[in-house]
């Protein structure tokens, strides 16, 4: 029980972190005012091309897969905590 919730909170922070990473990037990279909302900033950022592509799709994916950890430890969480009482 307690073992997921710290999983979901190391997972949520995990995607606070890549998407920092993302917008830190596409800010260096020139997406302009995009930075913020990377996501949406991508296509030109790949049209650059070079490492700034490339370290974009990284934090994409890293974003992703904690995001993806994080909902299901949250799931097992609220599933446990539920039956617990």
């Amino acid at each position: 029980m307690q073992v997921s919730t710290i999983l979901a909170y190391l997972a949520f922070a995990g995607a606070a972190a890549s998407w920092i990473a993302g917008a830190v990037v596409c800010a260096r990279a020139g997406a302009g005012p995009l930075a913020i909302a990377w996501p949406f900033a991508i296509g030109r950022i790949r049209a650059a091309g070079g490492e700034p592509a490339t370290q974009v799709n990284k934090a994409l994916v890293a974003f992703i897969a904690c995001m993806l950890v994080g909902i299901a430890a949250f799931s097992a969480s609220a599933n446990l905590h539920r039956f617990a009482k």
